[in-house]
């Protein structure tokens, strides 16, 4: 009689410590499609100042040619591919259905060779060396940013996939 309480117990704290535990993410950039498309990652990682993160629940349109390509959230990224060859990026916050108000656009240039795979980082931050005690408004700095592979992967892991 014993034994079946014991049993129980392990099986509550086994099934308790399987619930707890988390898959990380292991994100492995993909290939283009065909040799002639570039890929392009988009990416917001967490910011790496203290406290609260900046901007949470905003997000903006990122527009690649001309055309939606989605929105960009916290903690989020997306895949895009695109011909090989010269493209512009907008990011804003002037289409629905953008909730990213009062902000500047970052506009861009960049060039995709064929079977490229480029990352592109939102980076969010609170300007903490303008910010004083009492200001009316939080003021940031916000940078659409290349990075290399090396630094990507791993902050696109600590990341979520959006979903469509």
């Amino acid at each position: 009689m014993t034994r079946t309480p014991v049993r129980l117990f392990l099986l509550c704290w086994f099934c308790l410590l399987a619930a707890c535990a988390s898959t990380p993410n292991h994100f492995q950039p993909s290939a283009p499609s065909a040799a002639d498309r570039g890929l392009v990652y988009l990416y917001r990682p967490e910011a790496s100042n203290p406290g609260m993160q900046p901007l949470r629940f905003s997000y903006p349109v990122v527009m690649v040619d001309g055309r939606s390509v989605g929105i960009l959230e916290f903690d989020k990224y997306f895949p895009v591919e695109l011909a090989a060859g010269q493209h512009s990026i907008l990011v804003t916050g002037g289409v629905a259905p953008a909730k990213w108000e009062n902000l500047p656009d970052i506009q861009q240039q960049f060039n995709l060779a064929p079977g490229e795979v480029k990352y592109l980082k939102l980076d969010v931050q609170f300007q903490l060396d303008d910010m004083t005690f009492g200001d009316s408004s939080a003021k940031y700095s916000i940078f659409l940013t290349p990075m290399d592979s090396d630094s990507a992967i791993p902050e696109i892991r600590t990341t979520e996939l959006r979903s469509f």
